[in-house]
């Protein structure tokens, strides 16, 4: 069994399940602001929180499994405490722990999802509005600590993820703002 392990090729899963993780969660934070779309009701709000879910705990599962491997790779392993305490890693201890860090937070947001029927709403939505810094976190983990980022698919893939989170956070704000102002305009009339 040790030998079949050995064998792996590690370092290409290690790239990969990183790769995974950090485009399913991109794509579980894109449906997640879509779902919060005033526009967005009925089986499409349903089927959009279904995807939002499966997208991060996808996402979740890749990169429990990329930092798993780091353990068993033979090229540049790590310990379990250079993987569990943020910044102890002897290789790039800074970028590595941004990594720690950002799985801790995405582990405290999924539970704190899981949960959240017993806990009061504004706390789960500030626990919730991690994702932002937790996937900022993430990206900088991969531009700058991933093996591939150098490469132009792999810089094109975070500079349009990181867009087209920032567009969809936009219309969100300018949507909600619409909102409120005709709630306000509303409020006048009466």
């Amino acid at each position: 069994m040790i030998h079949f392990l050995i064998e792996l090729p590690t370092w290409m899963l290690i790239r990969t399940f990183g790769i995974l993780s950090y485009l399913t969660l991109f794509m579980g934070m894109a449906v997640g602001i879509t779902y919060s779309y005033p526009q967005i009701k009925g089986h499409k709000k349903g089927q959009l929180l279904r995807w939002h879910t499966y997208a991060n705990v996808t996402g979740m599962c890749f990169a429990l499994l990329h930092t798993v491997l780091l353990i068993i790779d033979t090229f540049m392993p790590f310990d379990w405490a250079e993987l569990l305490i943020p910044f102890s890693a002897k290789n790039n201890p800074v970028l590595n722990g941004l990594g720690t860090i950002a799985m801790y937070g995405l582990l405290l947001v999924l539970f704190t999802t899981d949960i959240r029927h017993k806990l009061k709403r504004k706390l789960w939505l500030a626990l919730h509005m991690l994702s932002y810094p937790i996937f900022a976190l993430s990206l900088l983990h991969g531009i700058f600590l991933g093996t591939d980022s150098k490469q132009g698919w792999a810089a094109t893939m975070y500079i349009a993820t990181a867009i087209i989170l920032v567009g969809l956070t936009l219309v969100r704000f300018q949507l909600l703002s619409r909102k409120r102002q005709v709630k306000v305009r509303q409020t006048k009339q009466m």
